[in-house]
């Protein structure tokens, strides 16, 4: 069995690995400026440490399942912070790819990743509900950010 700590470098290392060469890429978001920005959209600083706060509950739910010889749902739990982690790729790097608005991506982005969460957090409740409440703040944060892709795209 792995450790919380293993799991916890194992969740950080996903999303600092695939986030970190997004910028060498060439992949930048913008629209920082408090102008453009919704009323209700958080400062773009505050928006990786939601994830990291979200990756560390992904990691504390994969490490109990493992305690619970859940190998298949672990699994699930990893794949679904690769989606989650890999949010850049399929809005700004389509974006360059295609021209189309990283806004559209991002909206059926969102609602892939908010399929994947309810998908699993239904798995894992399965097992134990109070394990499922771990999945919800990424459903929670994943529906505020559509709601904000929303906004911006209305404004478009």
């Amino acid at each position: 069995m792995e450790s919380l700590t293993l799991n916890l470098v194992l969740f950080m290392g996903i999303l600092i690995l695939l986030n970190v060469p997004a910028y060498f890429l060439g992949l930048r978001f913008q629209g920082n400026e408090p102008q453009k920005r919704l009323w209700f959209e958080p400062p773009g600083f505050v928006i990786p440490l939601v994830w990291v706060g979200l990756f560390t509950l992904l990691a504390i739910l994969r490490h109990q399942l493992l305690l619970e010889g859940q190998n298949q749902l672990a699994m699930m739990i990893v794949i679904l912070a690769v989606v989650c982690a890999s949010y850049a790729y399929y809005t700004l790097g389509l974006e360059k790819l295609t021209g189309i608005s990283a806004l559209k991506f991002g909206l059926a982005g969102n609602i892939l990743v908010l399929l994947a969460a309810f998908w699993v957090g239904v798995q894992v409740a399965d097992l134990s509900s109070n394990l499922s409440y771990l999945i919800f703040p990424i459903v929670a944060w994943t529906f505020f950010a559509t709601m904000i892709i929303i906004g911006q795209l209305r404004r478009a």
